[in-house]
C-alpha cells in the first residue's frame, strides 16, 4: 500500500474521532450553485476553543428517564458543557422541532413518530405517538412555515397537515418506492420543494445506474405531489440532507465497503482488496447538491492522495467498474467538498444557523456519524462541527464535538445517529442503540 496515503488517511481519523423548527431557509438554486474555491483548513480543535478539546462529562438522568445503557456513561463534550440523558425513544433516528417546540423523532422499524413535549428543566418529556402504523419511517422535515410535515417512509413520501401536536390530512407525494439495500429515506424541504434520497440497493452494482428508478440518487418533489424528478446520481447512501444557510442543498453520503486499490502505483495492488486500503477508502462524502450533479457511484473513487485535511477531494477510475474511464469520465465530475473517514456511516447533518447554538459554537455544520459495522479497529459514533465559510459558502476541517459512545477497544454502549439545535441553545441527540435523546448543553 501507498505509505504516504496510508498516513495521511490516519491523521485524518485521529482529526475527526478526538426548542424551535430549523429557520426557514430560501428555496436551493440548484442550477446556479455559487463558486466553490478551496477551503482554508483553519479549524482545529485548538483555534476554536468553545469547541474543543473535550473531556469526559457524566451522563445525568432526567426525573422520569429510564437511562437503560447509557447508566453510569460518561460523554466527551467542550468544557463546561453538559449531557443529560433526556427521554426514552426505543430505536429513535432522525429528528426535527414542531414549530410550537415540541421535538419529533422517527424510528425506523418501530413504524413510529414519537413526539416529545418539553416540561421541566431536569425532567423527562412528555411522550405521545404522533404518528403509527407507518413503514419503517426515517426522515422528518417541515415545511418554513411549519404548517406541513413531510416524512419520508420506506417505500413513499407523506406530507401531512400539522398544527397544535397533531398531524392530519395525509397526502402520499411518492408512492412505490424501492425498499431493497439502504431504504431508508431521508427528506429535506426548500419552499414548496421536498427532496428526498433513493440510496443504492446494493454495495456496489454499476448497473444500479440504469434501474428505473434509477438508484443511488437525489430526487425532488413538489408539494401537491407533482414535478417528481432526479437530482442527483451516483449517491449511493445520502438519507443525510439539509438546507444550507446559503439555500443550497447538502448531503452527507455513506461510501462503499471492500473498496479495490485504485492506483496504477509501483505497490502491486491496483484491482486488488487490500485490508489496510479498505479500512480507509473510500471516505464518506459532505458536499453540495447542484442540479444534475454526479458523485460518481460506484463508478469513480474519492482520491485523498494529494487532500490530508480532507478538502475539495477529486476523483479516480474505479479499477473494476470504470478502469478505463469509457463509462464516466471521473476527472470531469466536481470535487466533494468534505471528506469524513471511512465507514463513519454519517447518518445526520443540519445547520446551527439562526439557531441559539450558533452564538455558542459559530455557523456550521453538525455532522453526526453511526460508526463502521465492519471496519478493523471499529470507527467511532460521534458527531462533529464543520464550520460555515460564508464567503466562499463553504464547510472547513470539522472538530469532534460529541464522542465517548466507544471505548478504546471498540466495545460501544451506543450509536449516535442525529444532532439537532433546540431553541433552548442545547444540542439533542438521538441514540437508535440504546433507545435514548441525549440533551447536549454548553456551558
Amino acid at each position: 500500500m501507498n505509505l504516504r496515503l496510508a498516513a495521511v488517511l490516519a491523521a485524518a481519523t485521529l482529526a475527526l474521532a478526538a426548542c424551535s423548527p430549523e429557520p426557514p431557509a430560501p428555496s436551493p438554486t440548484l442550477t446556479s450553485a455559487p463558486p466553490t474555491p478551496t477551503p482554508t483548513a483553519t479549524a482545529t480543535p485548538e483555534s476554536n476553543p468553545s469547541v474543543g478539546p473535550l473531556a469526559p462529562v457524566e451522563l445525568t438522568v432526567a426525573e422520569g428517564t429510564d437511562p437503560g445503557p447509557a447508566r453510569g456513561q460518561s460523554l466527551n463534550l467542550p468544557a463546561g458543557w453538559t449531557a443529560e440523558v433526556w427521554a426514552n425513544v426505543p430505536g429513535a433516528r432522525l429528528a426535527a422541532w414542531t414549530p410550537d417546540g415540541r421535538l419529533l423523532v422517527s424510528n425506523g422499524g418501530g413504524g413510529t413518530v414519537t413526539m416529545l413535549t418539553p416540561t421541566q428543566p431536569g425532567k423527562a418529556p412528555t411522550a405521545s405517538a404522533l404518528l403509527t402504523g407507518l413503514n419503517r419511517p426515517q426522515g422528518l422535515a417541515f415545511t418554513p412555515d411549519g404548517t406541513t410535515l413531510v416524512v419520508g417512509e420506506s417505500d413513499r413520501i407523506v406530507a401531512y397537515d400539522y398544527s397544535g401536536g397533531k398531524a392530519t390530512n395525509p397526502r402520499v407525494l411518492v408512492d412505490n418506492l424501492p425498499t431493497s439495500g439502504h431504504g431508508a429515506k431521508g427528506v429535506a424541504i426548500s419552499g414548496d420543494t421536498v427532496f428526498y434520497s433513493l440510496g443504492s440497493g446494493s454495495n456496489r452494482d454499476a448497473s444500479e445506474r440504469n434501474q428505473n428508478p434509477e438508484r443511488a440518487s437525489i430526487w425532488r418533489v413538489n408539494l401537491d405531489g407533482s414535478g417528481n424528478e432526479m437530482v442527483a446520481r451516483g449517491v449511493r447512501n445520502g438519507m443525510a440532507l439539509a438546507i444550507a444557510p446559503d439555500g443550497t442543498l447538502f448531503s452527507a453520503v455513506n461510501q462503499m465497503d471492500n473498496q479495490p486499490y485504485p492506483f496504477r502505483d509501483d505497490s502491486g495492488d491496483y484491482g486488488k482488496e487490500v485490508p489496510e486500503f479498505i479500512n480507509e477508502n473510500p471516505i464518506e462524502q459532505v458536499t453540495r447538491i447542484t442540479d444534475g450533479i454526479d458523485l460518481g457511484w460506484p463508478l469513480c473513487v474519492p482520491d485523498t492522495r494529494e487532500t490530508p485535511n480532507l478538502l475539495d477531494i477529486p476523483f479516480v477510475n474505479d479499477p473494476v467498474n470504470n478502469p478505463e474511464g469509457d463509462r464516466l469520465d471521473c476527472s470531469t465530475l466536481p470535487n466533494t467538498m468534505l471528506g469524513l473517514p471511512a465507514h463513519s456511516a454519517p447518518l445526520g447533518l443540519s445547520f446551527t444557523a439562526g439557531t441559539p447554538l450558533e452564538s455558542v459554537i459559530g455557523q456550521g455544520a453538525l455532522v453526526t456519524v453511526h460508526g463502521s459495522w465492519n471496519r478493523t479497529e471499529p470507527r467511532e459514533p460521534s458527531v462533529s462541527f464543520a464550520p460555515w465559510d460564508s464567503e466562499s459558502a463553504t464547510l472547513g476541517v470539522p472538530v469532534p464535538l460529541v464522542t465517548g459512545f466507544q471505548s478504546d477497544a471498540g466495545a460501544r454502549w451506543g450509536r449516535s445517529v442525529t444532532a439537532v439545535p433546540g431553541g433552548d441553545g442545547s444540542l439533542y441527540v438521538t441514540d437508535d442503540a440504546a433507545g435514548l435523546v441525549y440533551r447536549i448543553a454548553p456551558g
